[in-house]
């Protein structure tokens, strides 16, 4: 038994076609406007990305963790993967003069010694230095190597919560 609405035509078209391309019509439409849609209420400020002789915890390190580590799923406060939290707040707790849970017997920031920092390593290219583990963050761009250098010098300064 055809619909109701199917044994009218509009012009010689049946209501049910009509009906049916108008919806597909419809769910294009909507498509192609999502796709485009910006979803992000107000555009992030650019992320630090300047060699800076000293780098502030506040301003040069913590948004970027914040930014490239922690919104990404991995290191939030919901998800803490590998127990590492680096999201705003949270960051220098978790890492400064603490145990890394990965690899036994390394700390993730060694204050003054960032040759032996495991977020050091993580963050480079060199898969023995990272203890063959992946490089950070995981699946997605590195980090740029401004952006490394400012951690390296915070970190060889002290890693100071400032």
């Amino acid at each position: 038994m055809a619909a109701p609405w199917a044994r009218y035509e509009v012009r010689g078209t049946s209501v049910g076609s009509l009906r049916g391309s108008s919806v597909v019509s419809l769910l294009l439409l909507l498509f192609i406007v999502l796709a485009c849609a910006d979803f992000e209420p107000n555009a992030a400020p650019p992320l630090p990305d300047s060699v800076v002789a000293e780098p502030s915890f506040a301003r040069d390190i913590q948004p970027v963790l914040a930014a490239r580590c922690a919104t990404s799923g991995c290191h939030s406060v919901v998800t803490h993967q590998a127990g590492l939290v680096l999201a705003s707040g949270h960051a220098y707790d978790s890492t400064v003069a603490r145990p890394s849970h990965l690899v036994p017997g390394e700390v993730l920031v060694a204050p003054g010694d960032a040759e032996n920092s495991l977020l050091v390593r993580v963050l480079g290219d060199d898969p023995a230095r990272r203890f063959n583990l992946p490089r950070m963050p995981l699946g997605r761009e590195p980090l740029t190597e401004r952006q490394i250098a400012n951690i390296v010098t915070w970190v060889t300064q002290g890693a100071v919560r400032n």
